[in-house]
Order: C-alpha cells, then structure tokens, then sequence
C-alpha cells in the first residue's frame, strides 16, 4: 500500500478571486505552505505491455520524496496560457482556437513571452518552479491526482498516436479515466475540474514548461528549491492528452531541451518575484565520467602479422532488478569510440519496453590498460522523453559525438574531455533513428544514414557544427525497399568506394521486402552524395528483428563487414553458411565477418566470430543465451565496430565485446 504523503499548507487564500491582466489571463494567488514533493512507494516496473492501466507507482527520479517550503505568496494563472493570449505576443504564431492552450513554444519562447508581458506589465511574470508547479497542483491534496488517487471518469484523452495507444490498448474500450477512442484532438483549456485552488488543466491537455534545470532530487528538506544551476534539460510538468496516465501524476517530471518545440508542450505563468532560494549544484559525474585521464597516449603498435582474438566479454553490467536509472529488462542499440585518450567508450540505450518513456542512454568505459568494462552509469536522459538508438563517434582528433533521436528532434553533442562533459545539445532534423554509425569520407564530410523514409543521409560538411538532410519529396520514392532516391533497408551502415561512391548495406525486415534480393543483404550505391541510388544483392543472408550490421573501411585499406549467417527467428534451427578451415569447408552459424579488398566485389575471407573450443552456452542480449563453440556464434544483436589505433578491431554486439585483428580474419581456424 503506498505510504501516506504528508501535507501542510499555511493558510491558503482559497476564497480569494482571482485577479485578470490586461490580456484577459486570469491568474489565482496562492500562500506561502509546506508539502512533501515527489512520491515514495513502490517503483514503477514499466512493463506498460502487462499492466498498460496502472498508474500508482513512482519513478525513480521521483524520489526521494523530500519536503519543501514554499516562503514567497506567488499569482499562477488559471489556466495554461492560451493562443489568443500569445498572439498578443506573437501574433502570427500558428493554431486553431484562441481558447486552446498554445503549444510549439519552447522554453525560450516561453521566457522571452514572459519577458514580453512583465514589460507591459510593469510586474514581473515568470515560468513557475518545479516545486512551485507541484505545489500548485497538489492544492493540498497528498494523492496521486489534484482528483484523489484516480482520476474522474472521461478527465483524460487519447486522440493522437494512435498506434501507441492501440499497442499498449488494444481493446475498443479504454480505461475509464479516458474518453472513447473516437474522440477528437482539442486543446480547449478549462474543460476538465479545477483543483481545489482553482487551477485548470494541471493533469493533461498539454504539458508545462517550468523554470527549472532538471536534476535529481536531493533528499534534505529544501526552501524556496530552484532546481540545479546547470543542466541539458528544463523541467516539463503535468503531461498531456494522447499518453499514459500514470505521467499525468502530480509527481511526475519529465525534461526535455529548452530550444525544442512540441506539439504537446505549453506552459502557463507565474506573476510575482523569483523565490529567494538557492540552486542545486551539479550532481556528481557519473561513474563513466569520473577521473578520466586527459592525457594523450603514445600507443604501441602490437604485431601487425601475428593473429589476435579476444572475447566475447561483456560490457553491458548492469545489476538484476534494476529499474532506473539503469533497467536490467532491456539494453540494446549500441555504438563505441576510442577516446582520444586511448580509453573505450560504449553507450546504448536501456529500458523495460523500448517503446518506453523510461528509454534512456547508459555508458561504460574501458579504461586505457584495463581489461574489464565498468558498470554501467547514466549517460543522457530526457526524463519521459524516448531517446532512442544512441550514435558515438570520434573525429579523429580531439572531439566525440553523441547522437541520439529526441522528443521530435534528434540531437547531437560534443565532448573535448573524453567524455566527461558534454556541449549543449544541438537539434538537427529529421526526427529519425539514425541508421548507423558515422562516416568521415576524404572530403572531410561526415555522414550518416537515415532510418526515415522521407530521407536517405544526413551529412555535415563543416567538422560536425551544422547538419542538412536532402528530402525526399516524391511519396513513391519514400520506402525502404530500394529506391531511386534512397538508400535500401534500415540500420544501414555506410562507406566511401575507392571510385568516390557511397554504399552502404540494409536490413530488410519482411520475406516481401527480402524477396527482391533473394532473400540477401541488399547493397546501396550513390555518385551524388545519396541523390539517387541503384541496388543490388551481395551474397549475405538477409537479417531481420534484433540485428544490426556493420561496414567499415579498416586503416590497412580493406572493407570490413559484420553480419550474421541467420534470420534471428532461425537461431534454434540455422542454415549457416560456409566457411574455410586448414582442414577443408565447415558450416557455421551466427555472428561472422568477412572482408573485401576490392571494395566489395568479392569477400574472400569470411570467419565466425568466435575463440572455438567445445560447445558451451554464453549471455547475449537481454540474458538469451547462445551455444558459443568452433561452429556457433553470437546469434543477434546491434553491432557496431571501430579500429583502435593500436590496429585491433573492436566490435561490440548488444552485450558483447570482441577484439580481433586483420591477420586473425585472413588466417584458417583449425578444423572443427
């Protein structure tokens, strides 16, 4: 049962009318109290597939629920700020309704709005703080909801992304705090009960930027609490129509960053003074981050001529039963860069459901010298916002590139430390899963596939400061089967030929998109920079769900390629392929890679992934375990792959790390 929050509010003037400003907003004052913030009790789970309808449990960033003084009397208004009211300020800005609650408004938006009113004013109007917000909503209330611990019947709604809703809702009737499916989108503020303070809309219709810089809660009692002095995200608060109920909890928070705009993101105004409180400092750097050497190495070339293998070993650690930061249910999507100073960097992302608004990206480091991965720490997190299929790559020089697809954005960062801070997010459009790992071709551009169908690459041309993407604007041509205008299949990684064209290699997921290319991985090629493509199929088995490839140019001059000889689904029974030992052809199975010499025409040596030895079983993704033996490798993951600069290959699966070098892969295994 969850624990009572206890609540103490000094006076509220709940009798007290609200007053109206010159733009017709009507604001409500609120007295100084004390409340407890955030909500202890059972964790959430985040299995939103078995129990889609529960909402009672908290997040983790939710606790610990600490109590805070609020000194200052403050004016919040009524309502969220409406369209009419910010074409006062920006009257071009577009939307339906004058009485619906404005939304593509970014934080900035909403400061410079605020701004804007104080000057005509003559007073000061602010975004609320967070803990200002929730002391609002709560209007003395101590339960999940300002409604008690669920709310009314037909309060909530789910109009748009639908296919969400049906995935998690498959039935025609929806929770009875919902209204029916077949209810229409409207923004109209002030059609579900106020609060107790008179406050509308604290729960859904959109949600609510706030002034604060998100960070975790400390657990000490706070006064006047401002956030943290720094941070990526802004605090967003009471959640929206069109998403779960539990993220429309009177605790819950969500962040994303402050130069986003959405179309489910509003906010509504504080008119009064900024609370005399101080800010957090920043949190301690997570573990990837912490006494990272800054130093340059000299690296050692091993024998170039001598083979080398190592693996697999994991670098996925994350503790059983973890259920945020870290989520032990599912880690995937991984990428990895050598550090300038010579350590290993890995990130991905980990949740329960990767549909989940709990997807978040963890790293793990391996130190320069050290020979086990560090356990996993939190990495990049927009809270409730999926930041999926995260991208790390290393200039060469002294810069790392972080990647990853956002609320409606993707966004790309930089690192000059190893790692261990991180520039402002930047937004680059289009909102995608990007394919696969970056490329630098000789002109110095920098590319990168999309998963989209609308586009084919991404590239930057000036060292990664500004990125463009060609659309596609004929809808024929929007497909991921190979078209004129784009690339064919997802998760495609890409390469330079040595003639100046791009190729890249896809996945195609059904027998239907296979089938063209006779059921093999479908190979991609462009003169002018992704304008146009042609196809063809190489002579790899195609791979589906929970596979991931990898292509690459090694520094010796050839092209290396990582696959698997089978469909996921076909582990159990594998056709395999055929590979070479000094006693003759075997048939293997799983992870294997090959290379190619003359830019992919032929693939003379192909070599399972694999150290031999007896059949024995080993952890892959999400603990599914694989026979691991002379003939058996790794049979799923996402792959990525680097070459260090000491020569060696460095590939990672979804759990998995292996190192292995050129002369490994041109040299026979032993006969099985």
């Amino acid at each position: 049962m969850r624990p009572l929050l206890l609540f103490l509010a000094l006076s509220p003037l709940l009798a007290a009318e609200p007053i109206t400003n010159s733009i017709d907003m009507k604001l409500v004052p609120i007295s100084p109290g004390s409340f407890i913030m955030g909500q202890d009790g059972p964790a959430a789970d985040y299995n939103v597939k078995k129990h889609a309808a529960k909402f009672d449990d908290a997040d983790w960033d939710e606790k610990p629920a600490h109590r805070v003084s609020i000194t200052q009397a403050f004016q919040i208004s009524v309502t969220e700020v409406t369209l009419g009211q910010y074409r006062h300020f920006e009257p071009k800005h577009r939307g339906q309704h004058n009485d619906d609650a404005v939304t593509e408004v970014s934080w900035i938006d909403a400061v410079a709005f605020c701004e804007w009113l104080s000057k005509k004013e003559g007073q000061t109007y602010r975004l609320p703080t967070e803990a200002e917000w929730e002391f609002a909503c709560r209007a003395g209330t101590t339960t999940l909801f300002h409604t008690g611990d669920a709310l009314p019947a037909g309060f909530h709604s789910w109009p748009n992304d639908t296919g969400v809703r049906d995935r998690f809702f498959p039935d025609e009737k929806l929770p009875p705090e919902f209204q029916p499916k077949a209810t229409k989108l409207s923004l109209k503020v002030g059609r579900t009960p106020a609060n107790a303070w008179g406050l509308f809309d604290m729960h859904g219709n959109v949600a609510e930027w706030c002034a604060d810089w998100y960070g975790p809660y400390e657990a000490a009692e706070q006064t006047n609490p401002l956030g943290r002095v720094d941070g990526d995200f802004r605090v967003i608060r009471g959640g929206s129509h069109s998403t779960q109920t539990r993220l429309l909890r009177s605790a819950n928070r969500m962040s994303w960053v402050p130069e986003a705009v959405n179309e489910r993101i509003g906010f509504r105004v504080v008119l009064g003074d900024w609370p005399k409180g101080e800010k957090l400092p920043l949190p301690k750097p997570a573990l990837h981050a912490q006494n990272v050497s800054q130093s340059t190495p000299k690296i050692e070339l091993p024998p170039q001529d001598v083979p080398f293998f190592e693996g697999p070993k994991p670098f996925v650690k994350v503790e059983p039963n973890s259920f945020g930061p870290t989520f032990s249910g599912h880690n995937h999507s991984p990428a990895i860069a050598e550090c300038p100073n010579g350590d290993l960097l890995a990130v991905w992302y980990s949740c329960v459901d990767e549909a989940g608004t709990e997807l978040n990206n963890l790293a793990s480091r391996l130190r320069l010298g050290a020979s086990e991965w560090e356990p996993a720490s939190l990495f990049w997190d927009g809270a409730d916002v999926n930041n999926h299929a995260p991208k790390l790559w290393w200039d060469g020089e002294k810069t790392l590139f972080h990647l990853a697809r956002g609320l409606r954005e993707n966004i790309v960062r930089h690192s000059i430390d190893n790692g261990v801070t991180w520039s402002k997010p930047q937004m680059i459009q289009p909102w995608s899963e990007i394919g696969n790992q970056l490329m630098r071709s000789r002109d110095g551009t920098i590319w990168m596939t999309q998963d989209v169908t609308t586009t084919s690459l991404t590239k930057s041309t000036d060292g990664g400061k500004t990125w463009t993407s060609e659309l596609i604007t004929d809808k024929k041509l929007t497909h991921r089967n190979g078209s004129a205008a784009r690339h064919a299949g997802i998760h495609a990684p890409i390469v330079e030929l040595n003639d100046g064209r791009l190729m890249s290699f896809g996945r195609l997921n059904s027998e239907s998109e296979q089938k063209p290319f006779n059921f093999k991985t479908p190979a991609s090629f462009s003169s002018d920079g992704g304008k146009t493509w042609t196809h063809e199929a190489t002579e790899f088995p195609a791979i589906s769900s929970v596979q991931r490839q990898v292509l690459i140019r090694l520094r010796e001059g050839p092209l290396l390629f990582c696959s698997f000889t089978d469909l996921s689904a076909n582990a159990r029974k594998p056709n395999g392929m055929t590979f070479k030992s000094q006693n003759g052809d075997f048939n293997g199975a799983g992870l294997f890679a090959a290379i190619s010499f003359d830019d992919g025409k032929t693939w003379p040596h192909k070599r399972l992934v694999t150290p031999g030895g007896k059949e024995r079983t080993v952890n892959g993704i999400d603990r599914n375990m694989f026979p691991l033996s002379d003939t058996r490798a790794e049979h799923n993951g996402y792959l990525a792959a680097i070459q260090t600069r000491d020569g060696r290959i460095q590939l990672i699966s979804s759990r998995n790390h292996y190192v292995f070098n050129l002369a490994w892969l041109k040299a026979l295994p032993a006969a099985p």
